[in-house]
């Protein structure tokens, strides 16, 4: 009888596996994969050649200096495009072989996050020389789409190699879950309000320097508006309180047209990853850059006085917004996801 009910069992497994194998091949879900893949490579690759570039264009101006070393780039650049070479060719069953590409993958990703970290600074002072109050109108160009690839080729290839440790381990290669394993994704608000605190230093600093105040090297900002940072933090406030508020996910009472009607949940989801892209990158470069200063690998301009140690932590709390708003734009995706539509979970 036993027997019996296990070879029914049996059947019945293999019949569900056969119609989840045949819904996986109708859809070819390896083109999205393939894509990817090729994306990240010609991401990687340009990234080097950027590197290779460099040196044909002028210098850029003071503001990049401490920013990441040229050859941390090309390295992270390398290290990358091993990675993504190992993923198409070794078996992915073995544990060596599988954290070997782990460990190289995700350290080119930071890597380049590292790289690209400036971009930021790139983006306010482009926004002053179209005419936005805020930092000087002075734009390293060749700087600024140097960082721009730097970031577009982390983002590829953190996205290639979450889709490798997810087929690696047996799990949805498009939702994360492993089958007869039911996913629990906790509420963990506390990161959308940690992010909202956190998006208040800078500002305020910034504020305080406007208004003329001199303490912790406000005599070096000119006295500039801070209109620009009031704008972008704000924003990044806002952001972050509708991650984990209902007003996130439904519209309110008292908005026209919209009222009581879902909120398309691609808005905050693109801008959360953005803003968290935007914001851990700067936080790296503090904590990379007076590293490195210290340490004599390279020139920079932190001081390692009380005033500096001050702006420092200022901006190396970047580094703990972007990682609580990549937190809590992660716990939003999942909690407002709908049924998977490859695996069906």
């Amino acid at each position: 009888m036993t027997s019996n009910n296990q070879n029914h069992i049996g059947e019945t497994m293999a019949k569900m596996d056969g119609a989840k194998i045949s819904r996986s091949v109708d859809k070819d879900p390896s083109i999205q994969s393939y894509f990817q893949m090729w994306a990240a490579l010609g991401a990687c690759a340009v990234t080097l050649l950027a590197v290779i570039l460099k040196p044909f264009f002028p210098d850029g101006p003071d503001y990049t200096k401490g920013f990441a070393p040229m050859w941390v780039t090309a390295f992270a650049s390398i290290i990358g495009l091993i990675a993504l070479l190992l993923s198409m060719g070794w078996t992915r069953v073995r544990l060596v072989p599988r954290l070997l590409v782990l460990i190289s993958a995700w350290s080119a990703s930071i890597l380049l996050i590292w790289s690209s970290a400036g971009i930021v600074f790139d983006t306010l002072r482009t926004a002053a020389v179209l005419g936005i109050p805020g930092l000087p109108p002075v734009v390293d160009w060749s700087g600024f789409a140097s960082r721009a690839i730097s970031l577009t080729g982390a983002t590829l290839l953190a996205m290639v190699t979450v889709s490798f440790q997810r087929v690696s381990r047996g799990a949805c290669v498009a939702c994360g879950q492993v089958p007869l394993i039911k996913g629990k994704s906790r509420s963990n608000v506390w990161l959308g309000y940690a992010a909202f605190i956190l998006s208040f230093p800078y500002p305020l600093l910034k504020i305080y320097w406007s208004l003329g105040g001199n303490l912790w090297g406000g005599q070096n900002f000119g006295h500039h508006s801070a209109f620009g940072e009031i704008l972008v933090f704000g924003a990044s406030a806002l952001l972050s309180l509708a991650l984990v508020q209902r007003w996130g996910r439904i519209f309110p009472r008292w908005v026209p047209f919209f009222a009581g009607k879902k909120v398309p949940r691609w808005i905050f989801i693109i801008g959360g990853w953005i803003a968290a892209c935007m914001t851990a990158p700067m936080g790296l470069l503090a904590i990379f850059g007076a590293s490195m200063q210290a340490l004599g690998l390279a020139d920079g301009p932190v001081r390692f006085d009380g005033n500096g140690l001050m702006v420092s932590m200022v901006y190396g709390g970047w580094l703990l917004l972007g990682i609580a708003l990549g937190g809590a734009t992660w716990v939003y995706q999942q909690q407002t996801r709908t049924r998977c539509a490859q695996c069906g979970r």
